[in-house]
């Protein structure tokens, strides 16, 4: 009994910032299915009026130690792994990009080490923070939930802030798009032409940092909505239109409770980049070749004692 009540706990903990998401959206739809009836009407007003609430630089007392308790739930219930190559070439006070892969259906992991409340986030990332596709944070509820994890709107405007401030910004630089390649059994990721993030990095002379986390994709099951009705540049389009990819995904139990896999996460050693406020697009295209050689001999060092020794890595 004690188990299974350690069980429910560590689900419910986890599933806050997931079921958030799913909740509040299938709640509103719900709602509007149901118009115009009272009931409806007032819980559609109550969600507008919660996106009205503004964000706030600190995160409440009570909020923070929310965020504590499932983050360190989060990192028991995956036995999450954290590998960092050179921990002393991370240096506090120094801006990063860490550029984090793969996105796979949803990455719930990310939060779990890159987050100033994390119980095992390394003191120089401390100030980073995540940037997350903007749709989130038009979504009540979620957009505070996600802000408390340490979220922020992934745009050039918010990276540049955060790197002129002199905090990490944390890029899955596949983002959304990179679900349209994903297939069971191999890792997908989206790099060949997302130089936007290695451009604003030369900005600020902001070292590149590779990271991979091994389990990321196994967290969910997952099935892509409309394939093959759909054409793939019609679902591309939609994807970057409303900010993710309709898929249908369900972990343990059929639930948005991520399934009980063993996460390794891997920070590689930071690539050093010039400073150039104005890089050319060749000097752009060097650094990105760059960052994805060393994201490919990060994954092929660590994929055997992660517990993947036959898993390929796609780049595309």
């Amino acid at each position: 009994m004690a188990g299974l009540l350690r069980d429910v706990k560590v689900a419910a903990a986890i599933s806050i910032w997931v079921g958030a998401l799913f909740g509040v959206l299938g709640s509103m739809l719900i709602a509007v299915l149901c118009l115009p009836h009272p009931l409806a009407m007032s819980w559609l007003t109550l969600m507008v009026a919660l996106t009205l609430v503004p964000l706030k630089e600190e995160t409440p007392g009570w909020a923070a130690q929310m965020t504590r308790t499932s983050l360190r739930l989060a990192v028991e219930y995956n036995s999450m792994e954290l590998r960092i190559e050179d921990p002393m070439a991370l240096r506090s006070g120094r801006p990063y990009v860490v550029g984090y892969e793969p996105h796979s259906a949803l990455p719930t992991a990310m939060p779990m080490v890159f987050c100033e409340h994390s119980p095992i986030v390394p003191p120089a990332l401390k100030t980073v923070r995540v940037l997350a596709t903007s749709a989130c944070f038009y979504c009540p509820v979620v957009r505070h939930l996600w802000w408390w994890l340490g979220g922020r709107p992934a745009s050039a405007s918010v990276m540049r802030a955060m790197l002129g401030r002199g905090h990490s910004a944390l890029v899955c630089p596949g983002g959304v798009r990179e679900c349209l390649y994903m297939e069971h059994g191999r890792e997908a990721v989206y790099l060949s032409n997302r130089t936007g993030f290695v451009r604003i990095a030369l900005q600020y002379g902001a070292p590149l940092v590779p990271v991979f986390c091994f389990g990321q994709t196994d967290m969910y099951h997952w099935v892509k909505m409309g394939a093959p009705v759909i054409p793939q540049w019609l679902t591309e389009r939609i994807a970057r239109t409303i900010g993710f990819l309709p898929l249908l995904m369900y972990g343990i139990w059929g639930t948005f409770v991520p399934r009980k896999v063993k996460l390794t996460m891997v920070i590689g050693k930071p690539i050093e980049v010039p400073k150039l406020p104005e890089a050319s697009k060749e000097e752009v295209q060097k650094h990105l070749d760059h960052f994805i050689e060393e994201m490919e001999k990060l994954f092929e060092r660590h994929k055997a004692s992660a517990g993947y020794p036959d898993l390929q890595l796609t780049v595309i």
